[in-house]
């Protein structure tokens, strides 16, 4: 053969290498061994062949550290398919970490090798740390998915007790667990877990700091589905569990449907929420008269019910605050009767501890009527020019604005905030709890997750000048986004800066009564309070 055939077929396998470094194999192909390390050099025109006979579901854990070469681990599938290209990018020194897992028996082949055809020789060390059976890699791997302990004991207690899935659901009333996290004192970790229906495509979860929706995950071979979700010890919020599910019909399942099911509702309180002292009744403190009656108005053209709180010890000859609240059938106004919001207990637990000034509360109810009336000029001027006149005229109240408290959640809150800008010389103060300050009030309304524009009342107080009111504001930061806790932060500043008093207040909760209940009274203390 003469020398530049030689030199020719010497190119041609150089290149191959290349191409396909399995064809450069220069050492023997060798049999991973658990527990072994081996320590070796190798070339860029090289490759090294190393091989695992695998059952399906069985686990090769190891690394290869890299010595002053850039080295890249391919692993073949015993169909000779490439299954898994292992790179890290820590250049020529460092691990390339491989945790392999057969999902077919055969023979499993590792090649290492270098992308960089003008790498130098270098060296590296495979270190075959584990080679586990089926039933080995089974529970590490469910461990390590699994995101709590308390999930991979039940885990593994359903593989041995196939009640144990039934026996802890049953155990739990509430379809949730907490369970601290090392090293974080200030959260915790909660699972929320249920069975859903077996047409059940899929369970989603909704409230707590993910509000728009966390999707459920099966408990591996269990009917048990969950999700965990990171929450604030000093949190409370509801939740619920919403079911997807498909129904098929013919032969061959050609008929597909879908529906929501709401399946549950619940309530999360951490250990460090806020103490909710004044929504129980106290045996010790004598109950304020309620009066259920209703106000003829000429301007509704309705009469509207409402319910008075009026102290025990009322004094007719003293004058009192005026503190009037919407959506009075939320807020306590059917007498003997549970309500979201206790307001006449409430009230009753303030003034026994002298917290507030002795203060008349009218709770004024919704009648099915609140998405109307409460974006309502004329409702505004009902309020501001038919109810407080009468109950001017009934009770003892200051003459003074500064003592006339409009309260109210969500359009509640829009309500008190845009009554009180168009009648600032009957209302001095408001309460708002979680307002929708997205409100426009216009055909082409906000999205009320995703608003556009600017909210009405934003727009009003913004263009103009400051009026004599005061302002308590509070909003859940899991209410919502831009619309809900945005618009509330965005008008507190604007208040701010034109001058007006604002007590603004933050919690970690929704947009429920589960927290209005509790931040009612903080409201009423920091406008009437006695201090």
């Amino acid at each position: 053969m003469n020398t530049l055939l030689r030199k020719a077929i010497a190119l041609f396998l150089l290149t191959s290498s290349f191409i396909n470094p399995a064809a450069a194999q220069i050492d023997k192909e060798m049999q991973l061994v658990a527990k072994e390390t081996i320590d070796t050099t190798l070339s860029a025109a090289q490759s090294h062949t190393y091989t695992a006979e695998l059952e399906n579901g069985m686990a090769v854990i190891g690394k290869v550290t890299q010595k002053g070469i850039d080295l890249v681990v391919d692993v073949y599938k015993p169909s000779g398919k490439l299954l898994k290209q292992i790179d890290s990018p820590n250049g020529t020194d460092g691990d390339e970490p491989f945790d392999i897992t057969a999902n077919e028996s055969g023979l499993y082949k590792f090649v290492i090798h270098s992308l960089d055809k003008r790498s130098k020789k270098g060296n590296y060390t495979l270190k075959t740390e584990q080679i586990l059976s089926l039933s080995e890699n089974t529970e590490r791997t469910t461990k390590k998915e699994l995101p709590t302990e308390a999930l991979y004991q039940l885990w593994k207690a359903s593989l041995t007790d196939k009640t144990a899935i039934e026996t802890f659901v049953a155990s739990h009333q509430e379809k949730h667990i907490m369970e601290p996290i090392e090293g974080d004192n200030t959260h915790m970790l909660l699972t929320y877990f249920c069975i859903p229906n077996e047409n059940t495509e899929y369970v989603m979860l909704s409230g707590g700091p993910d509000f728009l929706g966390l999707r459920f995950q099966q408990l591996p071979n269990t009917k048990l589905h969950f999700v965990t979700q990171k929450v604030p010890t000093d949190a409370r919020f509801n939740y619920g569990f919403n079911y997807f599910n498909l129904d098929l019909a013919g032969p061959k399942n050609e008929i597909q449907s879908r529906s929501v099911q709401h399946a549950y509702d619940g309530t999360v309180e951490m250990p460090d929420a806020p103490k909710q002292t004044y929504i129980t009744e106290r045996k010790e403190v004598e109950k304020g008269k309620l009066l259920e009656t209703a106000v003829h108005s000429n301007i509704l053209s309705e009469e509207r019910k409402i319910t008075v709180h009026a102290p025990d010890n009322y004094d007719a000859s003293k004058p009192h605050n005026l503190l009037i609240v919407f959506d009075g059938e939320s807020y306590g106004a059917r007498p003997n009767r549970r309500s979201r919001v206790p307001t006449p207990t409430i009230m009753d637990n303030l003034l026994a501890e002298n917290k507030i000034t002795p203060t008349i509360t009218v709770l004024v109810w919704a009648m099915g009527k609140r998405n109307r009336d409460l974006i309502s000029e004329k409702f505004g001027d009902f309020i501001a020019k038919e109810l407080i006149p009468w109950v001017r005229s009934t009770y003892n109240i200051y003459p003074e604005s500064d003592k006339v408290v409009l309260a109210g959640s969500s359009r509640g809150g829009f309500a008190s905030g845009f009554i009180a800008f168009k009648h600032s010389d009957v209302i001095g103060n408001v309460l708002s709890q979680s307002g929708s300050y997205w409100i426009k009030g216009t055909d082409n309304e906000n999205h009320w997750i995703y608003p556009e524009d600017n909210g009405k009342l934003i727009n009003l107080y913004k263009q103009s000048e400051r009026l004599p009111i005061r302002f308590y504001m509070d909003i859940g930061l899991y209410d919502a986004g831009a619309s809900m806790l945005g618009m509330n932060r965005q008008l507190r500043d604007i208040l701010e800066l034109k001058g007006y008093e604002v007590d603004y207040h933050e919690f970690k909760g929704g947009h429920n009564y589960v927290n209005w209940r509790g931040t009612l009274s903080d409201g009423i203390i920091s406008l009437l309070g006695t201090n």
